[in-house]
């Protein structure tokens, strides 16, 4: 294992930036968009020199980097429906130049990754934009999601799909992310660039964050194949017919199991430090992510055209809201189960075929440990499964305080992995092996006493040296009548830290416990560093045949009289009533320094609304025999 403290060294002599805070839901949708501006003096690139579909819109010459055109414009996909893109091309290009395809999160639009420097967002557009890759001899294409904005969607709430004629009579509506539809149009538009002559076939990355993460992680698995519409799969090739590779693909906080992220329940493990093996993440049907979930619909709703409901089944983003948001019984609702069906089969990595070795694309995952909505046991599992198959597969990962809100984006953080990405990157499309540590953690800073220090190691599940587990005899109760209190909301993700006029970052507030909140407290005798997933073990007497059960895990200083938010999970419970669950589970992984002095407390609830949408069905549980096991460093 190797620990460093951040060394602002690392990541060259550019001059601070503040850290932008607040990326909003699913990637940066607060992010205001980069005016570019059109004004091309006599050197600007020939505006002959665009791909077809394409016109010049803007040159710029960013301070360190080099002069590159932008060229616009509206490319028809492979079924007709015209996509909104950016293509970023250096002036000095004189034929066909590896291809960098950049692509946005949830309500976002191709503007997300642009920039006219190369510091970008100062977060994760930090050297990591068109500016920054152009300037690195790269084509780089930015181009809005099929059914948002300009591609179909609506631009300051005006439906463009009922002005476009284009967009008539096709499924121009948003497909959540599918393989046959949106993961096609990357394939599609990279191919046409490839034709033109700007990109060349072999050596595409593809980098994304949230929204565009996810689709990232399936390219990367796809083996070089077009999921068609039918179902079927054909050679991905240009329209012209050229062969075309994936080279590599960076994607940032996303998921690998939709289904999983947006309803949890609870079975998702990376094994380590006694935990239980991965389990079933279908069964039982997890719970509703709510507020999240209720964010996430209303945004897709202000910037995307949806499908008519009942219309479309590979894509009824409405029937399939309105049967979550019903809730249990899950099992019954046949919106549910097309719903599941839909998001395991066609839009998340985890259930796609592990490529043999020779087609194994190198991903190098970001993922947050403060992003409630990815956490980052989502990448995690991937990672195991692909290595479990193949313990030389190409996959690195990076971890740290990145992400949705609570994620706080510190400046230092992304620099050093923009740093760390751009050499892996470089040396992943050359051929070679990259020397960057194949998992590495950041920890996170929430009082002044911590720091923010790096650790590394072959995975990880081998980051930490140790374990301590902490035990307590004391039982509890819980109901699920009993309605939340100020901790759940103030725990909640877009309550405190994802909502307009709030500021993401660390969940703290004054000690208390909610009225029937299961809690136990514990002093550890030496401060202790947590780098991974904590294990939780209860036993839980059911009162009911379903029940929630969330779990809080909080740093407590007893001096300052507050509690600071490390990590949580929840739990889908099925059983007999009466019966008694041995229950064991992980929280979410982390990259925690608790310092001395401070105690940990960890919380049982049934009802952690807004997070997680209260079960319909009543119940309650009796707790005992709690253990908490801590993987340390």
């Amino acid at each position: 294992m190797a620990v460093e403290s951040t060394n602002p060294a690392r990541v060259g002599a550019r001059p601070a930036h503040r850290p932008r805070r607040a990326l909003g839901l699913l990637g940066a949708a607060a992010v205001a968009a980069t005016a570019l501006a059109v004004a091309p003096p006599a050197t600007a690139r020939a505006a002959a020199a665009c791909p077809s579909g394409t016109a010049q819109s803007a040159h710029l010459t960013p301070t360190g980097g080099v002069a590159f055109t932008v060229c616009s414009g509206l490319l028809p996909s492979f079924d007709g429906s015209p996509l909104d893109a950016d293509v970023s091309i250096p002036d000095s290009a004189t034929g066909a130049l590896p291809l960098v395809v950049m692509l946005h999160g949830w309500g976002n639009s191709k503007t997300e990754f642009e920039s006219t420097t190369l510091d970008g967002d100062g977060a994760h557009s930090y050297d990591w934009n068109n500016a920054w890759f152009t300037a690195h001899g790269y084509t780089v294409l930015n181009y809005t999601a099929r059914g948002f904005h300009q591609s179909c969607g609506k631009e300051n709430f005006a439906p463009v799909y009922l002005q476009n004629p284009a967009c008539s009579n096709r499924s121009s509506w948003t497909h959540l992310a599918d393989r046959r539809w949106e993961v096609r149009d990357t394939q599609y538009l990279s191919g046409l660039l490839v034709d033109d002559g700007v990109a060349n076939a072999s050596g595409i990355t593809v980098t994304g964050d949230s929204y565009g993460g996810g689709q990232s992680w399936m390219l990367a698995l796809a083996q070089d194949q077009v999921l068609n519409a039918d179902g079927t799969t054909s050679p991905w090739t240009s329209p012209n017919g050229t062969a075309l590779h994936l080279g590599a693909a960076v994607p940032q906080f996303t998921w690998t199991d939709l289904l999983e992220a947006l309803t949890d329940n609870g079975t998702g493990s990376d094994g380590f430090h006694g935990a239980p093996a991965d389990g079933n993440h279908l069964s039982p049907i997890g719970v509703k992510k709510e507020s999240y979930v209720d964010g996430l619909y209303v945004l897709g709703q202000e910037t995307a055209q949806f499908a008519p409901p009942q219309l479309d089944p590979t894509a009824d983003l409405t029937s399939w809201f309105a049967g979550l948001s019903a809730g249990e019984p899950y099992e019954v609702n046949p919106q549910v189960a097309n719903a599941i069906t839909q998001v395991t089969q066609f839009r998340s990595p985890y259930y796609m075929q592990v490529p043999p070795a020779a087609n194994a694309v190198p991903v190098l995952a970001l993922q947050g440990v403060t992003d409630p909505l990815f956490p980052g046991i989502q990448a995690q599992q991937e990672i195991n499964k692909l290595t479990a198959a193949n313990a030389s597969y190409p996959v690195w990962s990076i971890y740290g305080d990145i992400g949705h809100a609570y994620a706080a984006n510190p400046h230092a953080v992304w620099a050093t992995i923009a740093g760390d990405a751009n050499a892996w990157l470089s040396t992943a499309l050359s051929g070679g092996t990259p020397t960057l540590a194949r998992a590495s953690v950041a920890t996170v800073v929430c009082n002044a006493a911590q720091s923010t220090t790096w650790y590394s190691g072959g995975s990880l599940g081998t980051i930490p040296t140790s374990t301590v587990t902490l035990a307590s005899s004391s039982g509890a109760t819980t109901a699920s009548a009993t309605p939340p209190g100020q901790e759940a909301e103030r725990a909640d993700p877009i309550v405190n830290g994802g909502a307009p006029g709030t500021t993401p970052g660390c969940v703290t507030m004054q000690s208390s416990t909610d009225p029937g909140v299961a809690a136990w407290s514990f002093s550890p005798s030496t401060p202790l560093t947590v780098i991974g997933a904590p294990v939780v073990r209860v036993n839980a007497l059911l009162a009911g045949a379903n029940a929630v059960m969330a779990t809080r895990l909080w740093d407590v200083d007893p001096v300052a009289g507050t509690q600071t938010l490390i990590t949580r999970d929840v739990q889908r419970l099925t059983g007999t009533p009466g019966g008694t669950l041995s229950l064991a589970y992980e929280l979410w992984p982390t990259g925690w320094q608790l310092v001395s002095g401070h105690q940990l407390k960890l919380e049982i609830t049934q009802d952690d609304a807004p997070t997680w949408r209260p079960d319909n069905l009543p119940s309650a549980l009796q707790l005992s025999g709690l253990t908490v096991t801590l993987p340390t460093a």
